[in-house]
Parts: C-alpha cells; sequence; structure tokens
C-alpha cells in the first residue's frame, strides 16, 4: 500500500510499504481522508515527538513511522476479539495511545497516561491506504456526516476538552491567539458554552470572512498592535481568559498581556524551543496558566456538533491535496503559506456515498 513515512528533518517520503495487518483488539481502516495537524507540520521540521533514537515506551516503535492521527474511513476487517464494531462500519478514532494502568488511567485521564502516544507519532498513521487500531479508540460516524466532514472531528475535540477543563465560560470575555485549525476549534467550544465577546487575532486576513461567520471579531496581527486593539474591544478590562494556540515565545508573552488580573491562560501551542515570559507580570497579576493535552472522550461531541450546527464546517478545510503530493502541497505549503489555511486535508479513497 501506498503511504507517507517519516524518516527524519524534513523528509517524509510517500512510498510503498506493506499492508498492515490485524491485531487481537484492533480493527483495520480503509482510510479515505486525512488531516494535516499542526502538530505533524512542527515533526516535520522537528522533530519533537517521533521516537528516532530509541523505541517508544510504550509501543517500542521507533522510526520510519507512518505519519497521521486525524483520519476518516470505512472498516475493512475486524480481528476475532472484536465483538462491537463490524467491517462497513464507517469510522474515525482518538489518537491517544495509553498504558491503562498508570495513576491516570485508573482515573479516566488516559490524555495525560505517564506513557502516552499517539497514532502517527509513536505507531504507524493514518497517511496510508490502511491503518490498524485498537478498537477502544473508534467513534462510530453518524449516517448524516460526511466521511470529509467527519475528519474535523479529531482536532475540533482538542477545543472541546480545554474549554471544558477552563470551566464555566458564561459571558467571559476570550480572545483567542492564533486562527488555525487549533484556535478555531476552541473558538467553536467557547461558543457552545456560553462565552461572552470573542476575538480572534491572526497573522493576516485570509482567514477573516470564515471567522466573522461565526459572528466574532477577528483582528489581523500584522495590522494593528493587538494590546491596544484588545484593549479598545474589551472597554479597557482586557481578556478574562487567552487560548494560546500558536506555540511560540512571542505568542505566549502576547496571550500574557492581553489578559487581565485573575485571568486564565490556556496554551494549546506546541513549542519547538522554551519560551520566556515575563513572570512578574504574570506571578503580580495573580493569572492562571493552564494546558491542555488532546483530549479525552471529546471527539463524541465533536461529531455531534458536526451534524447539528448550521455553520458550514466545510469552509474549514483549506485545501484536499492527494497523497503523493503531501510534502510539497501539505506541509511545504504550510511552511509558505500558514496563514491561508485552516486545515489542510488529504484524501486517499472515495468512501463516500
Amino acid at each position: 500500500m501506498k503511504a507517507a513515512v517519516w524518516y527524519g528533518h524534513k523528509d517524509i517520503r510517500v512510498m510503498d510499504v506493506p499492508e498492515p495487518c490485524v491485531l487481537p483488539g484492533h480493527v483495520k481502516i480503509k482510510v479515505a481522508y486525512a488531516g494535516i495537524c499542526g502538530t505533524d507540520r512542527h515533526e516535520y521540521v522537528g522533530p519533537n515527538f517521533i521516537p528516532a533514537k530509541k523505541p517508544h515506551r510504550l509501543t517500542g516503535k521507533m522510526a520510519p513511522l507512518i505519519m497521521g492521527h486525524e483520519f476518516s474511513g470505512v472498516i475493512v476487517e475486524v480481528a476475532d476479539d472484536v465483538k462491537d464494531w463490524k467491517v462497513g462500519d464507517r469510522v474515525t478514532a482518538s489518537g491517544n495511545l495509553f498504558c491503562g494502568r498508570c495513576r491516570w488511567c485508573r482515573e479516566g485521564r488516559y490524555n495525560i497516561c505517564e506513557k502516552l502516544g499517539f497514532n502517527g507519532l509513536s505507531r504507524d498513521g493514518g497517511f496510508a491506504e490502511y491503518v490498524v487500531v485498537p478498537q477502544h479508540q473508534l467513534f462510530k460516524i453518524p449516517d448524516k456526516l460526511s466521511l470529509k466532514k467527519a475528519v474535523l472531528a479529531e482536532p475540533l475535540a482538542c477545543g472541546f476538552h480545554a474549554a471544558k477543563l477552563l470551566g464555566d465560560l458564561t459571558g467571559q470575555k476570550i480572545v483567542i491567539v492564533g486562527a488555525g485549525m487549533i484556535g478555531i476549534s476552541c473558538l467553536i467550544a467557547a461558543i457552545s458554552r456560553g462565552s461572552g465577546k470573542i476575538l480572534v487575532i491572526g497573522r493576516g486576513n485570509s482567514k477573516e470572512q470564515i471567522i466573522r461567520k461565526l459572528w466574532v471579531d477577528y483582528a489581523a496581527a500584522k495590522l494593528v498592535d493587538a494590546v491596544e486593539y484588545t484593549k479598545n474591544w474589551s472597554d479597557g478590562e482586557m481578556a478574562d481568559i487567552v487560548f494560546e494556540c500558536v506555540g511560540t515565545e512571542q505568542t505566549l508573552d502576547l496571550s500574557l498581556r492581553l489578559s487581565r488580573n485573575a485571568a486564565k491562560i490556556m496554551v494549546m501551542g506546541v513549542y519547538e524551543s522554551m519560551p520566556r515570559i515575563d513572570m512578574n507580570m504574570f506571578q503580580e497579576g495573580e493569572r492562571i496558566l493552564m494546558s491542555s493535552q488532546a483530549y479525552i472522550d471529546e471527539i463524541g461531541v465533536a461529531l455531534q456538533y458536526l451534524i447539528n450546527n448550521n455553520f458550514p464546517m466545510e469552509n474549514l478545510i483549506t485545501s484536499e491535496i492527494i497523497l503523493d503530493r503531501i510534502v510539497e502541497d501539505g506541509f511545504e505549503e504550510l511552511i509558505r503559506n500558514s496563514g491561508n489555511h485552516i486545515k489542510i486535508i488529504v484524501k486517499i479513497a472515495d468512501l463516500d456515498e
């Protein structure tokens, strides 16, 4: 089968590899669509997570690995001990791999397992014609939802999980730094949880029309002073909550300056280098720094959202490419023109009816 295999820094090869075999407790999925995540882009220029020098602590796998943890498709084979899933089921999957034994797994917080791994980073993933995953990762795609739109459920789940950690958002003034897919997922989650005014700060104007369709404000950071803009937008109060969805020292420091005293700053970005912030400003204002790691069961919430809301979610898909072009039209395109994209998806098979 054809797959996109990570070998190292800026070295992803589309090549023929053996088709995976079904393991006990697993199913084989024919992949329809797979999304390129910000974490995947970081890994392309990184690396950060793919084990290159020693086997992963949970899976025992190491590079070369097939990337991809956002995907949708149809089950084509199930192991003999799998009872709740059948051939023909339309599914997407959690990316989390966990031990099931540590304190966090026992508490149901397996997204912070002590041996946490991910499809496409710690074992072979979904940038391939077929992928094999454990049955506990599966979520059934509702009949009314296309496989193309369902590929958005995994990144949307990240926003729903982060919003849940923040607690009651009713009436809160929220600023989101970063207008990529994770920023949009936080935006959608905040709206769904009854937040007040929301401002999204992005790098350019290409996404403004899409974001304003969600009835929120938008500011292009290159055109305005973000701090002064936020001060005017909030009537001088600044933000109650800031989502940092980029992962740079500059955007983390900016998030701090956009927040009021006692505000919460939710870190969602993936950092390629260690950031520094003004800790005196942070401490003196009794601000709260929080973080969110993937999700637990929020993919189910995201799937229901994709069915029930009226917003044209397909607008979030800013490019659809083929697997053979995943490097040039996917990863390199995100490096050249990241400000123009929310989600690039790879069409691998035409399975939608």
